[in-house]
């Protein structure tokens, strides 16, 4: 949760686990209720991403859907991964906020050391490092993929 003025400053950070379905769910904290934030993902291979504008946060139901359509994120910045469904992209291994290729070098090393298992290399999440990683990295990196904020 960022501030919605600048300096965005961080007022509150939370880890969840992001399901299947692209939901997680998380508490906040009740002296936040009924202020504007700016609703921040990260996770450990995706860009960061931020609602496109403050949400005002009430008691009962703090829902913000990502995967309706790319203008819920901050310029638009979500990829389409089926007919309707928009999620974050995947490729952003070293955590710098750019998709380029010093991730490349990363997935490299990973793929020929044969990883499996949960690394920030596994582009795919389906627990495996190898080439099928390699098209998502190199397709991010052609569309100069970064994070979008204010």
């Amino acid at each position: 949760i960022h501030q919605s003025t600048f300096p965005y400053a961080t007022t509150y950070s939370t880890k969840g686990i992001l399901h299947i379905d692209g939901s997680v769910n998380v508490d906040i904290p009740n002296n936040l209720q009924g202020q504007s934030f700016y609703i921040v993902l990260q996770h450990r291979n995706a860009i960061e991403t931020w609602s496109a504008n403050p949400v005002t946060l009430n008691i009962y139901d703090n829902a913000y859907d990502f995967t309706s359509t790319s203008s819920k994120a901050y310029g638009n910045n979500l990829v389409e991964v089926s007919n309707g469904v928009w999620a974050m992209y995947s490729g952003d291994i070293n955590q710098d906020e750019n998709i380029d290729l010093l991730d490349a070098s990363f997935l490299e090393v990973d793929i020929n050391n044969f990883e499996f298992g949960y690394f920030n290399t596994d582009l795919n999440g389906d627990g495996n490092v190898d080439l099928v990683d390699g098209p998502i990295l190199e397709n991010n990196i052609s569309n100069f993929i970064y994070s979008i904020h204010p």
